[in-house]
């Protein structure tokens, strides 16, 4: 099995105390880890290798669908690091679709 790492920079402090700026720190990591936006709604619906996650609603709740079919939710509270480390589990996991 392939050796996966995950290194998040801790951004700067921001001014805004809501669950959208963790979220953006969700799509800025993934977006590093070549995750692509859709064409409707790139900041809220990022995919790769059969992975999809998404912002479900405004309170930044978010989800993951695996390639395997699976669905996972992540309430708003939950860790960034956390969030991204799941998503690249599923990709990783995934056979490539190149």
């Amino acid at each position: 099995m392939p050796e996966l790492r995950l290194v998040i920079i801790t951004p700067e402090p921001s001014t805004y105390d809501d669950r959208d700026t963790d979220r953006m720190d969700v799509v800025e990591a993934l977006e590093t880890a070549g995750w692509t936006g859709d064409d409707d709604n790139p900041l809220g619906i990022l995919r790769h290798n059969g992975a999809v996650w998404c912002v479900i609603n405004d309170s930044g709740d978010s989800g993951l669908t695996c390639p395997n079919g699976a669905n996972l939710e992540f309430p708003s509270d939950t860790p960034t690091v956390v969030v991204v480390a799941a998503c690249l589990a599923a990709a990783q996991s995934a056979t490539p679709t190149n």
